[in-house]
């Protein structure tokens, strides 16, 4: 459950470096977003790609599963903007609504 998920992102942080750390930030159960900045795009990209793989192979081994539904990729300041816009209204949706049970 929840303790398995907290151990494979843990794990998938791990590999970030000093210069690049990895930041994993919620955007809605069971959605995260991995992010890390780097000088070097190429380096940043396999860091992620490495903590993503870090991260299911974690998961599948508790028996859990992961889907990634966007790759690794360098972003330029606007389109990290329109990510953090993005998630926010993920988190604004998926908050609970007078009459949820």
């Amino acid at each position: 459950g929840i303790d398995a998920i907290r151990e494979a992102l843990f794990a998938g942080m791990a590999g970030g470096t000093e210069n690049s750390p990895i930041k994993i930030k919620l955007v809605a159960p069971p959605i995260y977003v991995l992010s890390a900045m780097t000088l070097e795009k190429e380096s940043g990209i396999k860091l992620l790609e490495h903590a993503n793989k870090v991260i299911k192979d974690t998961i599948t081994a508790k028996g859990g599963k992961m889907d990634v539904k966007m790759e690794p990729k360098a972003v330029s300041l606007k389109e990290e903007e329109q990510l953090k816009l993005m998630m926010d209204r993920l988190l604004l949706s998926n908050r609970d609504v007078d009459g949820d049970d």
